[in-house]
Parts: C-alpha cells; structure tokens; sequence
C-alpha cells in the first residue's frame, strides 16, 4: 500500500489529523513525522515536548506501518499494548518516527518504533514495542 493510500486511513484518526501528522515514503519504508507546535510542549520550563504526544506519534507510526504491510484499508488496526521507552528529552522541532513489523501471527502484531529528530539524528530520542490485535 501507498504512503497516500496510508496517509487516508491515518486522516480519518482524529487525533493524528490535530498533530498534524504526515506519513511519506522515505526509500522504501514509510515515515510518520510529527510537525513542531505549541499544542504538543509538555514542559515550557524544559523546554520539551509532551511524552504523550510522542506516545502518539509512536502508535500511530505502527499503525501506519502495520496499515500498509496488511492492506486494512476499511479500519485501522487496533492496538492492544504499548510499552514507551523515552531515551532523552524531546526538544522543540518536528519529530520522525520509523516502525517495523517485528512479528505476526493470525491474532496479534508486535511493531518497533523509533522516533528520532534532526538535531540528534544519529540517537532515538524514544522507542516503542507496540502490539495489535488483528481479529475483533
């Protein structure tokens, strides 16, 4: 499935339309970037960005990812358990988050997710292992 095709499923989440997150194909793999805003600050002392914004961001990437790897265009994927690592303050600029399909089964999905941002490219900022229930 398309980055388009994903970023129309992702667009009917409420929540990810008022992050503002974008979903693109960036070398074969998708990636779901967070725009910088005001609304998205936890601590304006720090400054850094919410650790539920970036939760977010983490859940929706592996929807994204898990969206495109199985096609479910008609309902997005419904998450069953997230366990967030934050590895170091997130400062006050856009966010990028990658995920991969780490396994599968007929019921469940468990995705990786790594955000990271330009000005410490090199070190994730946060991960996430993220788990799916793939059947009502």
């Amino acid at each position: 499935m398309s980055a388009a095709a994903v970023q129309q499923v992702i667009d009917r989440m409420p929540f990810a339309r008022s992050l503002g997150i974008a979903i693109v194909d960036v070398d074969s793999r998708l990636q779901t970037r967070m725009p910088y805003a005001e609304t998205v600050v936890g601590n304006p002392r720090v400054p850094a960005l919410h650790g539920g914004a970036l939760a977010s961001l983490m859940q929706i990437a592996a929807a994204a990812e898990l969206i495109r790897v199985t096609g479910a265009a008609a309902r997005p994927p419904r998450m069953f358990s997230i366990t967030a690592e934050y590895l170091r303050s997130a400062v006050l600029e856009d966010t990028l988050a990658t995920a991969a399909v780490i396994s599968r089964s007929r019921r469940f999905a468990n995705l990786r997710v790594e955000l990271r941002q330009a000005s410490s490219a090199e070190r994730a900022i946060a991960a996430a292992t993220v788990q799916f229930r793939l059947v009502d």
